[in-house]
């Protein structure tokens, strides 16, 4: 996979859920892990999109793909 080109906030989702952490919609279009919000539903759907996230149908509803796990900070490929 090319390396991706992500936002500041993508970047900083990938960073949560690349380790582990799960994502939820708290209220209205808010994202949040660990009780802080994060980001917004649209940036969800976008790393959806480039299949760095996948949406789980109970808690904690978004998580990182394998691809998304990659994107963990000191990952070595395999």
């Amino acid at each position: 996979m090319p390396k991706l080109k992500l936002s500041a906030a993508q970047q900083r989702v990938m960073n949560w859920l690349s380790q582990g952490w799960g994502a939820r919609v708290s209220h209205g279009a808010a994202v949040e892990i660990n009780g802080e919000r994060v980001c917004n539903v649209d940036t969800m759907t976008t790393l959806t999109r480039l299949g760095l996230v996948e949406r789980e149908s109970r808690a904690p509803y978004c998580v990182a793909t394998e691809e998304g796990k990659k994107l963990k900070p000191g990952h070595q490929p395999d």
